[in-house]
């Protein structure tokens, strides 16, 4: 879908493609480099999730603002389970304070409604004054904040883990989804998808295909523990969705688990890791610090009432 004005350009889009990705890059370089900010917009997942998940549908998770071919404005939806919306997005420097921002979120805000999320969250780094003031200019309610913490280099790990890492495979999906429910929505229960995966499973033993993304399953003496996902680029490695089911907490197997992802990491002679903890786990911080990471940034989370 697409809105024109003179040479004034809307699109709105399911999924980015290829060729987004690398304009919406660059406008985001731009950005965190006149403000020195940070933006959590999920591109890299984006990119794979249609790919890798095969999920066709037609609800729209992209609104693009562009003039003539140059792409000044973007806004994303990021929906990770649990029926939540999180909202991030930027303008350009240079066409700020035009009301392009305004226009696309209340294009989102639309789509937002047909979808009836039972939670939306806006996104913005605590040191955009720009992004905070619009936030709560228009009624949104602060939740939560986040660390992006970074690791500059793996120190040298002595010890084998006991714990192991295999890449999830395809029937595993829904699993991976349930721990997802458990570890970042709190529902520690998710209704006939645990006995669905063990079904699966079962009929699937021999099955090696992988999902084609960087997703391990950790495992202590073969038994499924929890998961964690790796995402790798020429020069560093971002962590997120790692969890250890409730079952097996508290007895060092996150550490372990931890310890595995690195020596992945290492193996592949990259220095640089980062990931997001929120500021209130303390139990995940003092883990993280434990290895050497080092709070970077702080990402604010609002509520927000469609």
């Amino acid at each position: 879908m697409q809105e024109n004005k003179l040479n004034h350009r809307i699109c709105l889009k399911e999924y980015i493609s290829e060729e987004n990705y690398k304009e919406i890059n660059k406008l985001q370089e731009l950005c965190v480099l006149e403000d020195k900010v940070n933006l959590k917009l999920e591109l890299d997942y984006k990119i794979k999730i249609h790919k890798d998940f095969n999920k066709e549908s037609k609800e729209i998770n992209e609104f693009l603002y562009y003039v003539g071919e140059s792409l000044i404005g973007y806004l994303g939806i990021s929906s990770f389970g649990g029926n939540i919306s999180e909202i991030n997005g930027m303008v350009h420097p240079d066409w700020r304070r035009q009301g392009i921002f305004k226009k696309l979120f209340q294009y989102l805000i639309d789509e937002c409604r047909k979808r009836n999320f039972s939670e939306m969250l806006l996104l913005t780094d605590n040191e955009s004054e720009s992004g905070v003031k619009f936030i709560k200019d228009i009624g949104g309610i602060y939740d939560v904040s986040e660390y992006r913490m970074r690791l500059e280099e793996i120190a040298i790990l002595k010890t084998i883990s006991p714990i192991n890492l295999r890449k999830a495979k395809s029937f595993e999906k829904r699993e991976i989804e349930r721990q997802n429910e458990i570890f970042f929505y709190g529902k520690e229960e998710v209704e006939n998808i645990q006995e669905t995966y063990l079904q699966e499973q079962e009929k699937s033993i021999n099955d090696e295909e992988s999902l084609g993304e960087t997703t391990y399953m950790a495992e202590f003496k073969g038994q499924t523990i929890g998961k964690i996902h790796i995402d790798y680029s020429d020069n560093s490695a971002f962590i997120f969705g790692f969890g250890i089911l409730p079952q097996f907490r508290g007895k060092g197997y996150g550490k372990e688990a931890l310890k595995s992802a690195l020596q992945l990491i290492k193996e592949r002679n990259i220095k640089k890791v980062e990931l997001d903890v929120a500021c209130k786990n303390d139990t995940a911080l003092n883990l993280y610090k434990s290895f050497g990471f080092q709070e970077e940034s702080v990402m604010n989370y609002y509520k927000y009432n469609v």
